[in-house]
């Protein structure tokens, strides 16, 4: 069937009994008792047709869609997805202010120290300023998804990889990067960074245990049909205490039970899978992961909030989303609430070690 669109790019496009597929039971564990999050649920981002029911599973505390979209048919959903652009280099520094310049150079001294690269310019005050102010070198440190140390010859792939930015970074660090990605535009920005992206999913990659250092999933897992199959297939691709590093929305966010069904975190149908932290974990560990090593994010719930405000109040969620004064002070509260107990964060981040 081919997709018609109209002007915005909504898709107009219905979906027939053949591009739908049912799950009866949990995705993550299999088990069969549950019960209905919410019905009805509408893509408001992109304007995907189509109404959708999120199931919550009575073990381990998975949400999924059922029924959702084929592996066949759902490309349809991403017609317009924000994969495809081509990744933006940052601002020349003959073209920066003084302010910014410092910024900079602070920021590149933590990270040479950190990751073991040469980014210029650079001050070692950068590991200083890095390591007495934690809300910056967290950010930092996420910017590369916690990456090791470098040391020659060290490998990491990216699952997901879009149009190559995180690549490009961990790249100039002086890894070795590949990525995969089934979005061919996507791969055709990302090449057009001379990166090796190919198209597909992991599976598409010889079976060659023991192959990388590290493995990275941003915002892919809830993507995915068959999220164990790939975290399988990572764990073998992985050398031994080589590592995995997963981001993803969490189900039992307090943005969630805020917003409801207009929570950003939410997005149907491109989102099949949500986790909250035990069923994540525990599907890990039934692969064999070990080590677990979370790290909570205190500073998105404020944006989070303003773009769900949007969805609710039906605005386009696309533009720029102000935050209020309740949003920021929630966002306070959340974000030291996160530092003692990961129940309510927005995100599911963490680093999980092979071995």
């Amino acid at each position: 069937m081919n997709d018609e669109h109209l002007g915005g790019g909504r898709s107009t496009s219905a979906w027939l009994k053949e591009d739908k597929e049912c799950v009866a039971a949990c995705p993550v564990c299999g088990w069969s008792e549950r019960q209905v999050v919410h019905d009805k649920l509408r893509d408001p981002l992109f304007g995907t047709p189509g109404d959708w029911t999120l199931w919550r599973c009575g073990r381990c505390g998975a949400a999924w869609l059922d029924p959702r979209p084929t592996p066949e048919s759902i490309h349809r959903a991403y017609a317009i997805y924000p994969t495809h652009h081509d990744a933006q280099d940052a601002a020349m520094v003959e073209t920066l202010s003084p302010t910014r310049r410092l910024r900079r150079a602070l920021a590149n001294g933590y990270r040479n120290w950190r990751f073991g690269a040469s980014f210029q310019p650079a001050s070692k005050l950068g590991v200083v300023t890095g390591l007495l102010f934690p809300a910056q070198r967290a950010v930092l440190d996420r910017e590369l998804r916690y990456l090791p140390r470098f040391r020659l010859g060290a490998r990491v792939l990216d699952i997901g990889a879009g149009n190559g930015k995180f690549l490009a970074k961990a790249r100039e660090v002086g890894w070795e990067v590949v990525g995969v990605e089934p979005d061919p535009a996507a791969v055709a920005a990302a090449r057009n960074l001379g990166l090796d992206v190919r198209k597909g999913g992991v599976e598409s990659l010889a079976p060659e245990p023991g192959r990388f250092d590290v493995i990275t999933m941003s915002h892919v897992i809830e993507h995915l049909h068959n999220p164990r199959q790939v975290l399988e297939c990572a764990f073998s691709l992985l050398k031994p205490n080589g590592c995995i590093y997963i981001d993803t929305p969490n189900i039992d966010a307090f943005g969630h039970k805020r917003f409801g069904l207009h929570w950003r975190g939410l997005e149907p149908p491109r989102h099949l899978i949500l986790f909250n932290w035990l069923s994540l974990e525990s599907l890990l560990g039934d692969i064999g992961f070990s080590r677990i090593m979370r790290h909570p994010r205190t500073d998105i719930y404020v944006n989070l909030a303003a773009i769900s405000r949007r969805i609710r109040e039906r605005r386009n969620p696309e533009e720029r989303c102000r935050p209020t004064a309740n949003d920021y002070l929630l966002g306070w509260v959340i974000g030291w609430k996160t530092k003692v107990t990961l129940r309510d964060s927005e995100f599911i981040t963490l680093v999980a070690f092979k071995g």
